[in-house]
């Protein structure tokens, strides 16, 4: 019900402790008031009815001494002073009780004494009932109590200004600097607003490194587009001041169109990049991984092969399904097999995708007979990672990939083969009925 972080005080463990210390400091305060004020004022009260007793008590033993009275007045006696009166014989025979309704076998103060009237001797005692808490009592210890609530109270101000005033005035300045370009730093954790600070961090830790990023990869698409533009510039003013053969006309038309075309394909990728990043309405649809695997089959294995390039497909769940947005999905193995083609330089060109379930999820393994990488099989998946010098891909295929593969909630890692090529293993959640709804599409 109740949380400790990391053994420090939070809001409600504070809260915890207040309630404790006040039910203590009640417990102290009854105890101190009781020992140093009420005790003293019960014995006073008690001091005080005693003597007004035994004033009346001997009152009563005068008058039927000296005016040879008979008990029978002590009635109308006992209700003017508002006494209990009480005669026993010297048998200890009750004779009479006067004003016996005012009897309170708990609060009664009694005095007696023995009087000999006729030659018998009795025992008269008289009674009052003690107010062990009067007026003056109760409001002394409301004030005393309102003292202590005070008190209380301004310490649990003063302490919730510590601890969570001030800590989200802090949270509040770091806000506020960082709107104007001071970044925040982290905390030691002593409450819960610490905690939301140091998360605060965190957010504006990642949202530096996502500007950073965005900033590289804008500065190298800017460097990759620089780089043939400033050769379509240098040829087509030269197609335009110079008097050329032919033959070179055309070369230099060539090659303009070939540095055009490696440019339209960076910026797509920048585009597709982009495109993966945006969080639009995704459009999620139950896939069949049999029909998926009839639609990698119909659409690459014919273009594949006029490049000479062997695809076989290995599907070991056919009946299984995914759920995804189908327009981004298809968009990995374009990206995938695009990074493949790239280092196929063998005789012999090998693409390999096998398909299957390993607990719950659907593993999709597509290896090449590449040639690998020496690189780290991590910063492969990085934006603008690339092996290519020249700098004609912009390295963010396979970036694409892992932002996709992430978004579906999958995992995707590089391995080098057996085959001498590389290995890009990614993994989906497979489709449960209890858990989704959909179509088939493909």
């Amino acid at each position: 019900m109740f949380k400790f972080l990391n053994n420090k005080l939070t809001f409600r463990k504070g809260f915890i402790i207040g309630v404790i210390l006040l039910i203590i400091s009640n417990i102290l305060f009854i105890t101190c008031y009781y020992k140093f004020i009420l005790s003293n004022e019960i014995y006073d009260n008690y001091n005080e009815i005693t003597e007004e007793l035994n004033k009346e008590l001997h009152s009563i033993l005068t008058i039927i001494e000296n005016e040879n009275k008979d008990f029978s007045y002590l009635e109308n006696y006992a209700k003017e002073k508002d006494v209990i009166i009480t005669i026993t014989d010297e048998f200890n025979n009750n004779i009479a009780e006067y004003n016996k309704g005012k009897r309170d076998s708990n609060q009664n103060i009694l005095v007696s004494n023995i009087i000999k009237l006729k030659d018998k001797y009795y025992l008269i005692s008289v009674s009052k009932k003690i107010r062990l808490f009067t007026l003056k009592l109760g409001l002394n210890f409301l004030l005393y109590e309102s003292i202590i609530i005070l008190i209380l109270t301004i310490i649990g101000l003063f302490g919730a200004n510590l601890k969570i005033l001030q800590p989200i005035t802090s949270l509040s300045k770091d806000v506020n600097n960082y709107k104007i370009g001071i970044l925040p730093k982290k905390r030691k954790i002593k409450g819960a607003i610490d905690i939301i600070q140091n998360d605060f961090v965190d957010l504006v830790n990642k949202l530096e490194s996502e500007k950073d990023k965005q900033n590289q990869i804008i500065a190298s698409i800017s460097h990759d587009i620089k780089t043939p533009l400033t050769s379509i510039l240098g040829y087509s003013e030269r197609l335009l001041t110079s008097n050329l053969s032919n033959e070179n006309k055309t070369k230099y038309a060539n090659t303009i169109y070939n540095k055009s075309i490696n440019m339209k394909e960076l910026i797509e990728e920048f585009d597709n990049y982009l495109s993966a990043n945006i969080k639009d309405e995704t459009k999620y649809e139950k896939i069949s991984i049999k029909h998926l695997c009839e639609y990698l089959n119909n659409y690459y294995k014919d273009d594949l092969k006029e490049k000479n390039i062997d695809l076989k497909i290995k599907n070991n769940c056919p009946n299984s399904y995914i759920y995804v947005d189908f327009s981004k999905f298809k968009r990995i193995f374009s990206n995938i097999i695009t990074n493949s083609i790239r280092y196929l330089n063998k005789e012999k060109k090998i693409i390999n995708i096998t398909i299957k379930e390993l607990n719950n999820v659907i593993e999709f393994n597509m290896s090449d007979n590449g040639t690998g990488t020496k690189e780290d099989l991590n910063k492969i998946f990085e934006p603008l990672f690339t092996t290519d010098k020249s700098r004609k891909i912009s390295g963010l295929g396979l970036a694409i990939c892992k932002e996709i593969i992430e978004s579906l909630g999958g995992n995707i890692k590089a391995e080098n083969n057996k085959m001498g090529g590389l290995s890009i293993i990614f993994t989906i959640d497979k489709f449960k009925e209890c858990n989704n709804e959909g179509t088939d599409t493909i």
